[in-house]
Order: structure tokens, then sequence, then C-alpha cells
């Protein structure tokens, strides 16, 4: 508690949900369902070891998706980066209002 950056203990809700052992449970669900390969390019994770676990919905607003199975597909890092919603990179924004605009 005496570090610069101490902030009273508390962690991010976002941190403690992705770190949790029900997200690794969804995680690898989503790789095991789809075979360890991108759904967007066809790499295999055994080739390349960057596949991630992407929420189709964003994890951010819609909690109740977070380990859904539905949810979730392959991708690997180069194609996760192509979608709408990588890293709040946001194609489909409204930047006035700040909401998405999902059609």
């Amino acid at each position: 508690n005496k570090h610069w950056n101490w902030k009273g203990g508390i962690t991010p809700e976002n941190k403690k949900i992705r770190n949790s052992y029900e997200y690794n449970i969804w995680r690898q669900a989503v790789f095991q369902r789809d075979n360890f390969t991108c759904q967007f390019c066809g790499e295999k994770e055994k080739v390349s070891g960057k596949l991630q676990a992407d929420h189709i919905k964003p994890f951010a607003l819609f909690p109740e998706l977070r380990f859904e199975l539905s949810n979730g597909r392959t991708l690997c890092i180069d194609c996760h980066k192509t979608t709408d919603t990588y890293f709040w990179k946001l194609n489909n924004v409204n930047k006035e209002r700040g909401r998405f605009l999902f059609l």
C-alpha cells in the first residue's frame, strides 16, 4: 500500500473476469469447438500459436453473453484486428453519442 500506484486494493471488474476460471473455460471451449482454427483465414494454432477467442457481441456491452459459447469465435491475431470491435477501434460507433450501432 506504499507503492505510488496503489489504488486501495481494487482490481477492475474487467480484469477480474478475464482472469477468472469461468473465462478460461469459455476460451478453451471456443477453441475446441472451432478446432483451434481461425474462423476467417483458417490458420491453425499449432502453426502460429497466435489464436484468440473473440466475442462477437462486445464483452463490455453484452455482459449477459460473456460466457455464451455462441458469442465466441476463434480468430488469429491478424484477423481479430480487422474486426469492428477489436481493442475499441470500432468502426460502427456513433462518436457523438458514444453508442454502438448494430444493424
